[in-house]
């Protein structure tokens, strides 16, 4: 059985990415620098929702995980919006390359001629190796999610168990991949953006932040498809194990937030310190503060609730909070990497979300939506050809 998003829906989906667009457009018209990083914000926030969404079905596969296969297709089509995550970045990339936008500081010729730091680094922050590694890496995560996809809806007509011994070696493949690339990936394109500091922490964090979101991204897509009549094979039981997860991953983030904070204290590095210090400055100050309230102490409070994990439409509120939270996050490091520019010093008293960034998100979320149900359509809403499909369907909590 194959599910297609109602018209009403596809056409709200075309007003999200309408909104998005007329954002981006007037901000590089009022303020191109902002700009250029609003873009970079929504293709690393796209990149990273896919690539986690996509990690966690390939966890399940490696696991012999039987609970989430009723709705093992919704993460399983994550992978298909990295296309417009590999065209957005194409854009920042071509941009820094011809000069278009000051984004990446050791893209610009005079200014790693009177840093010595910079020229230290040249060997691998210059932009053709920055640009050969990014095709890279898009590339072989768009064969890989499609070889997954391909393999899984086989598994529909062969219904055996080799086809599901394939999928588990493509999967292992993957995540062995992704662990290297997905770190690579956000040293290139958001770490570099301030090429003096390091923390070898920082994408692992990111990740973190990526798993939260995903895991909501999966709740509200599947709380989407059974409200319109798909997947009635996923009950509250396995909702409820979705939520166990997003609750995991408020924790996980908390952990891997204060790991990374606590150390730079810790070891008080003048080449990692300066993350936080330009952080605590001005109103950024109070979003970063907020941002680690709005991240850690709401979600967690709210998702002890074992009645709200249980609830669709209670959840389903939960996760898109979550999932704006994750944008947060992203602008934060995004937006307050660029504070550490030349000149940048005053931007401190800049509030870093407004009308663009929220119309950015809103356009991010329509046409992530969009070519993630087109993908959707084209295969049947649950892998009922897994040799194991039927035990999944009567999965219970035993607590």
């Amino acid at each position: 059985m194959k599910f297609a998003l109602p018209e009403k829906y596809t056409k709200i989906l075309y007003g999200m990415i309408a909104i998005g667009v007329l954002s981006l457009a007037g901000g590089f018209i009022l303020a191109a620098d902002r700009a250029w990083l609003a873009l970079l914000s929504v293709g690393y926030f796209i990149m990273t929702i896919s690539l986690v969404g996509l990690l966690f079905a390939t966890i399940q596969f490696i696991a012999g995980a039987k609970w989430s296969i009723v709705l093992r297709r919704i993460p399983e089509t994550f992978a298909a919006p990295l296309v417009l995550a590999a065209g957005i970045i194409a854009v920042v990339a071509i941009g820094t390359a011809l000069h278009l936008n000051h984004v990446y500081e050791w893209a610009d010729a005079k200014i790693v001629a009177s840093d010595e730091i910079l020229q230290h680094k040249q060997g691998y922050l210059n932009v053709p190796f920055f640009i050969v590694r990014l095709v890279i890496y898009f590339s072989a995560w768009l064969y890989l999610g499609h070889q997954i996809r391909k393999t899984s809806a086989a598994q529909d007509s062969a219904k055996d168990a080799a086809t599901k011994s394939k999928l588990v070696k493509f999967s292992a493949i993957y995540t062995l991949f992704f662990a290297y690339s997905f770190m690579l990936a956000s040293i290139d394109l958001v770490m570099s953006l301030q090429p003096h500091w390091f923390t070898t922490m920082f994408p692992v964090y990111c990740f973190a932040n990526g798993w939260f979101g995903a895991i909501a991204s999966i709740i509200i897509i599947l709380v989407t498809i059974q409200k319109n009549g798909g997947l009635k094979d996923v009950n509250e039981e396995h909702l409820h194990d979705l939520g166990k997860w997003q609750f995991m991953s408020v924790v996980f983030w908390a952990y891997i937030g204060f790991s990374m904070h606590m150390l730079t204290w810790y070891a008080n590095m003048p080449e990692e310190t300066y993350l936080l210090e330009l952080r605590l400055k001005g109103v950024w100050k109070g979003f970063t503060i907020g941002l680690w309230m709005l991240h850690f102490v709401i979600p967690f409070l709210i998702l002890l609730s074992r009645d709200i994990k249980r609830a669709p439409q209670r959840l389903v509120k939960v996760a898109w909070y979550i999932l704006f939270v994750s944008f947060l996050d992203v602008v934060w490091v995004v937006y307050g990497s660029a504070l550490g520019h030349a000149g940048a010093e005053n931007k401190v008293n800049s509030f870093p979300v407004g009308p663009l960034e929220i119309g950015a998100f809103i356009g991010a979320v329509g046409a992530f939506a969009l070519l993630y149900f087109k993908a959707f359509a084209k295969g049947n809403e649950a892998p009922t050809g897994d040799v194991d499909y039927e035990e999944s369907r009567h999965f219970h909590q035993t607590f």
